[in-house]
């Protein structure tokens, strides 16, 4: 069993966080940063709209303090890693963003965090009970890993899909609407968004002693949540994307699943939505544009329509080797908050460093560049024939399977003498056609 990845560029890892967030203000010169109290948030924010603020502990980057700037948020509290922020933290932020308007509060569903920014929420309305009614709270558990038996107290996590409600709610507050509307979209995106995940390996908290693995060679687990909590469930071996990503599908759009069917999906072709591929912090990037493209499919076969695609890190766990998918619902044409007004809030632009590029259409079929085949044309000269062909087809496959038995040891000669691609190299001419 090998160690986790627990090696990290750091000084001291007490100061880790409060380092990162000097380096977010150093990308993005319109941040400021309270730096005793890990707070980031807009420098000269606009008083006459609604401020968001959001928080949690630290280690998701770029959630959450990547997403504070004009069109998302306003700003963020930051724990340590996996910690939440005192309530005295968060009190400092919403002093920090108060404005003509009001405050939104958006955080996931994790003790910690709820016990915490709902605490400062009931100290700011005691010390100014004129603006009680002027501070909303919203939580987001999207997290279909954990059924309705499991998390009937403390309900499901708050995952990556918590990123979109960010951007819906703060791209409607950047057009000037009331704190009543800012309100009520981000608790609708709360209730149409579904997230499930699945990992490698555990991560490792820097700072903290080496960890041995937490899973075989040959498992991967479903449901694995940003803190290292345990999965819904392992699978071995590691099956192909084609065999994994229908069931990690059938839990974020199931109907008939009495412990899930959280999001009212409705099948037979009728159901459109947004889909976010989050990396969470260790696949690359190679892997994940695989992962998407095997999404895509597997949603189109199931006559779901996907009409914008978000991808990259939006909500990590550190160095975790493992994604989550989210489906955000969109709702029909008659609906409200209408279906153009999501997507027109969803490509509104952002200032935020850590909200990726979308291409702001819906997703089409995709389009195969042609191959010109030249007319073949005769050759003259002397043909060679073999006086055995039968014996020297027999003999090249002879040669291709050495060649692909042998792959690892070839590339193992080849990473002590080389770059490690001579096995790679030599197995695919084997088994080309």
């Amino acid at each position: 069993m090998s160690a986790i990845q627990s090696k990290h560029f750091l000084n001291k890892p007490e100061d880790l966080v409060s380092d990162s967030l000097e380096g977010l203000c150093a990308l993005n010169p319109v941040l400021t940063l309270d730096r005793q109290n890990k707070i980031v948030h807009i420098a000269k924010h606009d008083r006459s709209k609604v401020a968001l603020i959001c928080g949690g502990g630290s280690g998701h980057e770029p959630a959450h303090a990547g997403f504070v700037g004009k069109g998302i948020l306003t700003a963020a509290v930051c724990g340590n890693v996996f910690a939440s922020p005192s309530a005295s933290q968060v009190r400092r932020g919403i002093d920090l963003v108060q404005n003509e308007k009001g405050t939104v509060i958006i955080v996931k569903n994790y003790t910690g965090d709820i016990l915490n920014f709902g605490l400062a929420k009931e100290q700011y309305a005691a010390l100014h009970p004129e603006q009680a009614d002027r501070v909303k709270f919203v939580i987001v558990g999207d997290d279909v890993a954990v059924g309705r038996t499991q998390g009937y107290i403390v309900g499901r996590r708050g995952l990556a899909g918590t990123v979109l409600v960010y951007k819906i709610a703060g791209a409607l507050a950047q057009r000037g609407a009331s704190l009543d509307e800012v309100h009520d979209i981000a608790q609708w995106a709360s209730s149409r968004v579904a997230t499930i995940g699945v990992g490698l390996e555990h991560c490792h908290v820097p700072g903290t002693a080496p960890s041995v693995t937490h899973l075989s060679v040959s498992e991967i687990e479903i449901g694995m949540g940003i803190h290292n909590e345990s999965g819904n469930k392992r699978v071995s071996p590691v099956p192909l994307l084609s065999e994994l990503i229908p069931q990690l599908l059938e839990l974020l759009t199931s109907t008939e699943d009495p412990e899930r069917s959280f999001v009212d999906f409705k099948g037979k072709g009728k159901d459109k939505v947004v889909l976010l591929m989050n990396n969470l912090g260790g696949v690359s990037e190679l892997e994940l544009a695989g992962v998407l493209s095997e999404t895509k499919k597997q949603l189109g076969a199931r006559g779901i329509s996907i009409e914008r695609i978000l991808s990259g890190s939006f909500m990590t766990s550190l160095n975790m080797p493992g994604f989550s998918i989210t489906l955000l619902l969109l709702p029909s044409e008659s609906s409200e908050p209408s279906f153009d007004l999501v997507l027109s809030l969803l490509d509104d632009t952002t200032e935020a460093p850590g909200w990726k590029w979308s291409s702001g259409r819906p997703i089409k079929p995709l389009q195969l560049t042609a191959v010109a085949v030249a007319a073949s044309k005769s050759v003259k000269g002397a043909s060679i024939t073999a006086s055995n062909p039968e014996l020297f087809i027999q003999s090249i496959k002879k040669a291709c399977e050495a060649l692909i038995k042998e792959e690892p040891e070839i590339t193992r000669m080849d990473s002590v003498a080389g770059d490690g691609d001579c096995g790679l190299t030599l197995k695919a001419g084997a088994q080309g056609e």
